[in-house]
Order: C-alpha cells, then structure tokens, then sequence
C-alpha cells in the first residue's frame, strides 16, 4: 500500500513491520499466556501496545470497565515500533504473550494471525458489532480470499480459511488533513474559526500568511518522505477535481487519459500552485520533523493526518490552537464538497496463548463501544473506529469531533486513500513522489513534462503486473 494508507510511526505504517520478523515463526497455539486469575480470584488482563498516549488512555479507561465487569487490566507500551515487534516475537517463542495485543491494522494483524499468534474472533464480533464501526474499516483485520490468491505460494496465509478474522478495528484516520495555527491566521487578518472552502481559498490564505512571515508562514510537510506531498495532497485534491472515475482513469493501464491528458496536466497544474508557499526547508525534513517544526511556529500550515492531533499536543500545540480541515477542493473542478473515508490504523487481537479468551472478548467489545472509544479517544486524541454518529462531540469534545466530522460527507466525493485497486500490482509510490517533489517545490518540471514522465512510470509499473 501507499502511504496514502499506511504512515511509518505513530500508527502510520498500517502494514509491515512483522512480515520479516514472524515469517518462520513456528507458533504452538496453546498453552502459555497472560497471568487468568490475580490473587484474589478475580480475572486481570495484560495487553501490550506500541503506543504510548494508547497505554495512558486504556489504563485511565479500564477503571470503567473493572467497575462494570469485575475484569482488570493492565496495558504496557513497548515502543518503537521495531522493539514492539521483536518482544513480541521473543514472547511467541516462550510462551509469554498478554492476552491482547494492539498492532498495525489491514497487516500486522494479519501476518501475527497467520503465523499462529491470533485467534479468529469471526464467531465473538456479530453483525451488531460491525454495524457500530466506521463501514471503511470494517473488514482490515478479516482474512479475504483475494488476500490470499494473492500471497506467495510460501505465505502462511495460504494455510488460513478465508472469513477468518484476527482483529477488531481500534483507531482510524485519514490522510490530507491540513492544521492551521490559529495565532498566525488570526496575524494575518484570516478567520482562525473558519476553514477555506476551496483550493483556490486555501491558497490565497497561505498568501497571507506567508506575505505576514515569509520565514514562519508557509506550509509544511514531511517531503524528504517524497510521496507525502503526492498521497496526501495531490491525490485527494486531483480525486475531488475529476471526480472518482476519471481520477482513476489516470493511472489506468495503457491510458488513454493519463497525466499527460488534458486532465492530467489540470490537476498537475492546480498541485504546483502551492510552489511559492512551501516552508523553507521542507524538502529536508521528514514526517515527525515536519510536525515539530509546525508545533514549534516555523510553519502557518502543516499536513498530515487525523491522527496527527495527538503527536502535535505530545509537542505542546494543543486541539484549541490549530484549525483543521481536509484538502479543499478546487473551485474548478467536479466536487464541490470533499470527505476522507477512515483507514482502520491499529487494530485490537486476541492471542493463541491467553488463559482469558472470554474476559479478552468483554474487553475488546467494550473498548470498541461508542462509551469505551470515546473515553479512550478523548485521552488519547486519536480518533476511534467507531462511529459515534451525533454522540461525537459529547463523547469527544468539540475539538475532536471537528477532525471526525471529515469521515462523512456525500459519498460521490469521498476519498479512499485505502483503494488500490485500480494500480499496478506492483505499484511503487516513490518514483511518483520524487517525480512531485521535481514538480513542487523545487520546480524542475513543468506540468506537462511531470505528466509525461509519471505516464511512463506507470507504463513501467504496468509492465511488470502479473
């Protein structure tokens, strides 16, 4: 997948990191596991995460749920991602696994399940369940029979019953989310309570705020992790320009109507107008430094995703200091309106080896629960994959529910950045970013010499599909 679906840190990267690390991984599924009974007989669950604001959020949490069930647990974050995955290998072959494990969804959870670390859980997580989850999430942790056709003929996921479901959705969120500084709008005779509704407002925004600042008034964006800058951006706003159909019809094989179409080169042209507002240096700065730098008043504007809330308030730009919007459509172009359907980003598994399945189920479902998200949410600033509908705002606040609002809108105009299904099977996202860094900000190409070259990358990409 595309960084447009998936994010390396901070729940970022939906996919990878276990693959290498499980695959080979001959797990018993029996015996071991969490400690079933505290001493005074009543049942305790550990649960292990690579995220910290997750730890301090479902440990405040559990408090609720023990009162109600009688169950305790105890939550560990083991970070980064990489010494998550190695403890969790480590505890696979020692038979020292917790009870649940939070992981990576539409991946992780799928290879630990496969390679024998998760039970299915398509028995315990009914139609009622699912109902009460985001609809684009529904399915990440499920085991699909087209996910495995299309597994090496080595995977272990050619050993798994299709419908076989690993995990629960937990967190999710969308990529292309703009945050704005409220300090530095209000400086420049913007309304920090009113986000642009059109590119072309956006733009004339970021002319204000750069005209204020030249230095501290720009955009901001991770470009050193080039395809940022295409996923986040570009795509959404070339979805929300053409609309779904012609979108795709870009990328299609043997285009007729590629990105050096007409089509191709509008969309190419609307992308590079944000060239003279680019925050110095960005080109240099990876993901997290990008964030920082916005955090700390070097950049008017930064983008990311939903979830970028929580790393902001980690560096002292808290929900009421920043006004967030998805990237506004184009007055130019086919939607006038532009919603992002969630992306399933962490995602909650039972373990073979827990002595607890029964209390390990109670947890999951009351964690998933509009009461338990929204308490978990609110701590967290992460957006949960439940849907909390009009019960959002009481349940999140306002700040919160504002990024979630962006979830929904008219379905013609959604953007799924987790639809991969009109690229190359063997589709590459860093040629294409590299090339949109050329494009904006360095400036070395021009619209229509980027379209011709990105029709070549796919062409190329096209060539060695299966």
């Amino acid at each position: 997948m595309a960084i447009g679906a998936a994010h390396p840190n901070r729940a970022r990267a939906a996919l990878g990191v276990a693959t290498a690390l499980l695959m080979g991984l001959a797990v018993a599924a029996c015996g071991g596991g969490g400690a079933a009974q505290e001493s005074g007989g009543a049942q305790a669950l550990t649960m292990w995460t690579f995220k910290k604001t997750h730890a301090d959020a479902l440990n405040k949490a559990s408090a609720q749920f023990t009162a109600q069930t009688g169950i305790s647990v105890k939550v560990e974050a083991i970070t980064p991602d990489d010494v998550f995955v190695t403890k969790v290998q480590g505890a696979a072959q020692t038979n020292g696994l917790p009870d649940v494990l939070e992981v990576h969804a539409g991946g992780e959870d799928l290879e630990m399940g496969a390679s024998g670390l998760l039970q299915d859980l398509a028995a315990d997580v009914d139609a009622a369940w699912m109902q009460r989850l985001l609809p684009t999430t529904r399915e990440a942790g499920r085991m699909s029979q087209e996910r495995i056709d299309l597994a090496a003929s080595d995977s272990p996921y050619k050993q798994v019953k299709p419908g076989t479901l690993f995990s629960v959705p937990f967190t999710a969120g969308a990529f292309g989310i703009v945050y704005a500084n409220k300090e530095k709008l209000q400086a420049a005779g913007l309304d920090p309570e009113t986000p642009p509704k059109t590119w072309e407002e956006f733009l004339e925004a970021l002319k204000a705020t750069t005209a204020k600042d030249p230095k501290q008034g720009g955009l901001s964006l991770g470009l050193k992790v080039s395809q940022t800058g295409y996923n986040w951006i570009y795509q959404p706003l070339a979805h929300s320009y053409l609309g779904k159909e012609r979108f795709q019809a870009l990328f299609a094989k043997g285009a007729a109507q590629g990105f050096a179409s007409p089509d191709g080169v509008k969309t190419l042209d609307v992308y590079s107008r944000l060239t003279p507002y680019w925050m110095p240096g960005t080109t240099t700065l990876g993901i997290d430094e990008a964030d920082v730098a916005f955090a700390q008043g070097k950049s008017a504007y930064n983008v990311g995703g939903s979830f970028t809330l929580s790393f902001l308030a980690q560096n002292g730009m808290t929900p009421d200091k920043v006004l967030t919007f998805p990237i506004p459509p184009s007055a130019e172009g086919v939607n006038s309106e532009i919603s992002m359907a969630p992306l399933a980003l962490t995602s909650l598994g039972i373990t073979s080896t827990t002595k607890n399945r029964e209390a390990a189920v109670k947890w999951l479902d009351w964690v998933t629960s509009p009461q338990g998200a929204g308490v978990i949410a609110k701590e967290s600033l992460d957006l949960p994959a439940t849907d909390l509908g009009a019960q959002a705002e009481t349940l999140l606040g306002a700040d919160l529910a504002a990024l979630q609002k962006y979830f929904t809108g008219p379905a013609g105009s959604a953007y799924d950045a987790g639809d991969t299904t009109f690229f190359p099977s063997d589709y590459d996202q860093i040629p294409p970013g590299d090339l949109m860094v050329r494009l904006t900000p360095l400036g070395e190409v021009s619209p229509q010499q980027a379209g011709t070259e990105l029709d070549k990358i796919m062409t190329s990409m096209w060539k060695s599909t299966q």
